[in-house]
């Protein structure tokens, strides 16, 4: 039970021997509402209000009173200043503020703990006990919840631990993961529903006491239905920014700099937009900031090519001359384009946007001498030497919308041409409809206010779109444990949802086994004692960053142990391989036999 200090203090409680112990940092995550340009909480405490009596009870005045910014205490065979180091007690009082979403209360003790949200008792170990933990997993609405923990010290070792973490968040907006790394690396410590990304934190925190006001990082995501057309995106951000606009990276900037705008351009064409941010802090202000712009619509784009002409070869320089050309289709000969340019060694850029439908183009530059064409950022003809007059040809599938057209052109000596046509080849295919399910396929009805819809059955897979309440989908197959079921949505789209957030009249245990496990003719193992979810982490420890979750009933294939046999080397479903505890995996034939390695 933890290390007595003399024989005199020994108690005469029993312990539960526990399997292993779980070493776990508080992680209290406040819902914050985007408002203007800076985040607020709402009545949410800072710190926890504590309160210490040197008896087991909680009864008359307390010896202590204090704000604590987090119930993480292993005060080993000592207690907190002022307290007896035995058989005392405490209670801790603090309104959060949520927003909708599951969430994992897990209590680590060494002796007695229990704890109430909105004054409902979610987990009560109210015995003597060896440190060991608990935990429960409820539904929480956005908004404001009272939570209260009460702890007891029978003598030995103390220690007392919450964690609130969500399992799922209901994301209607942005979606923001905040790193206390400048990497995006590991888990984030805080998911939350971003209304906008319009921040000047300056030299404070994103998160009080969740997530750190220097050297961190952020990643929003959203899924936007944007009209067809050419939009601007402007970054402002201190320091670095990435940003991704349907898979395409149009703004590059990582690295260390003060409140800076970039600006890039893109034309969409219409539909679901899927727009990626990253974002880094260094050290000093904090801002970060996203604006979009729609600056043409079908139908759009310049009349006439802008012609950039240059007294040398490499386009270098400032222009020595500006002009508006209604196309390119020049035959200067010997001659010169304008008495500004020379006859010879001279080049020219020309660009142009204008609204294509949709197909495969083939466009064809005819020059004397070099010539490069772009076609929306995408180099298609490359012919940057001297030549004679002759063809070069480039295609491209273009979705349809505003096209961004460039074209440079040089001169060397002798005749100089250069002109550009292009051709439609071919529209581009109708989509294949979407997949319809056989006629008696069950439906359910999502009950949540949001749901997330996953790539695969548990919390730590990708969400690749975010369904409402009332929203209708074909129940096609369940996990193991009927926790997890795959559906189809109305675009055809399948993928995993969360069972208990569904309502419907058919039975989830009644839908086909789909099994998400990975094909092994070795040993097996099942995860069994964990609450909910076990961790994988790097290596065979605690101390190792956890690197995926496994749900209970999820069976794993086993490569090893440590020379201890108290952790397993295991391999899950995607194929990649880390190490968990032995006392949350069952296995009839044990670990012995398992080959110790690294």
């Amino acid at each position: 039970m933890g290390h007595r200090r003399c024989a005199l203090r020994r108690s005469n409680k029993t312990k539960r021997v526990s399997g292993w112990v779980i070493r776990l940092i508080t992680l209290l995550v406040f819902g914050l509402i985007v408002g203007g340009f800076t985040s607020t909480t709402q009545a949410a405490d800072n710190e926890w209000q504590a309160k210490y009596w040197n008896n087991k009870n909680l009864s008359g005045d307390p010896i202590l009173v204090r704000q604590e910014a987090n119930i993480n205490h292993d005060w080993g065979s000592g207690a907190p200043t002022g307290v007896n180091v035995d058989n005392f007690s405490a209670r801790w009082k603090r309104t959060i503020n949520t927003q909708a979403g599951t969430y994992r209360f897990t209590a680590t003790m060494d002796d007695g703990m229990r704890v109430w949200v909105d004054n409902a008792l979610i987990l009560d170990s109210w015995y003597d006990s060896q440190m060991h933990s608990l935990s429960a997993t409820l539904f929480l609405s956005a908004g404001d919840h009272q939570i209260k923990v009460e702890y007891y010290d029978a003598g030995g070792g103390a220690v007392a631990k919450l964690t609130i973490e969500p399992l799922s968040i209901d994301i209607a907006r942005w979606r923001g993961e905040y790193f206390n790394n400048t990497t995006l690396s590991g888990t984030p410590v805080l998911v939350r529903d971003d209304e906008r990304i319009d921040f000047n934190w300056g030299g404070s925190s994103p998160a009080w006491n969740v997530v750190a006001s220097d050297n961190f990082s952020v990643r929003w995501t959203r899924s936007i239905n944007l009209e067809q057309g050419r939009y601007r995106f402007t970054t402002t951000t201190d320091d670095g920014v990435r940003l991704w606009v349907n898979g395409r990276l149009l703004i590059d900037k990582w690295s260390d700099q003060s409140a800076t705008p970039y600006s890039a351009e893109i034309d969409l064409p219409g539909g679901i937009t899927e727009i990626r941010m990253e974002y880094y802090e260094g050290v000093g202000g904090a801002v970060a900031r996203l604006d979009r712009t729609k600056i043409a619509s079908p139908g759009s784009g310049d009349s006439t090519w802008r012609g950039e002409y240059f007294n040398n070869k490499t386009l270098t320089g400032a222009p020595a001359l500006v002009r508006d050309d209604a196309g390119i289709a020049f035959n200067w000969g010997n001659g010169s384009p304008n008495s500004a340019i020379n006859t010879e060694k001279f080049s020219v850029r020309w660009t142009r946007s204008m609204y294509l439908t949709p197909g495969l183009y083939r466009f064809t530059a005819n020059t004397d001498d070099g010539v490069r064409l772009w076609v929306n950022g995408q180099k298609i003809i490359d012919a940057w030497h001297d030549h004679s007059p002759q063809d070069f040809v480039g295609e491209i599938r273009l979705p349809g919308g505003v096209v961004e057209i460039k074209m440079e052109y040089y001169e060397n000596v002798g005749g100089a041409r250069a002109s550009l046509t292009r051709t439609l080849v071919s529209v581009l295919p109708t989509p294949a409809p979407a997949p319809v399910p056989p006629v008696n396929t069950p439906t359910a009805t999502v009950s949540s206010l949001r749901l997330n819809f996953r790539e695969g059955p548990a919390p730590t897979y990708a969400v690749t779109k975010v369904l409402a309440k009332g929203d209708v989908v074909n129940l096609l197959a369940r996990n193991q444990a009927a926790t997890w079921v795959k559906v189809q949505i109305a675009n055809g789209a399948q993928g995993w949802v969360y069972a208990p957030l569904l309502q419907t009249n058919h039975p989830i245990a009644n839908l086909p086994l789909l099994s998400t496990e990975p094909v092994n003719n070795g040993p097996t193992a099942t995860v069994s004692n964990a609450v909910y979810a076990l961790n994988v982490r790097s290596g065979p420890g605690a101390t190792y960053d956890p690197i995926a979750a496994i749900l209970r009933g999820q069976r794993v294939n086993l490569i090893g142990r440590n020379a201890a046999g108290t952790w397993i080397k295991i391999q899950i479903a995607d194929g990649r391989q880390g190490w968990s505890s032995a006392a949350y995996l069952v296995n009839t034939a044990g670990f012995s036999g398992l080959p110790v390695t690294n």
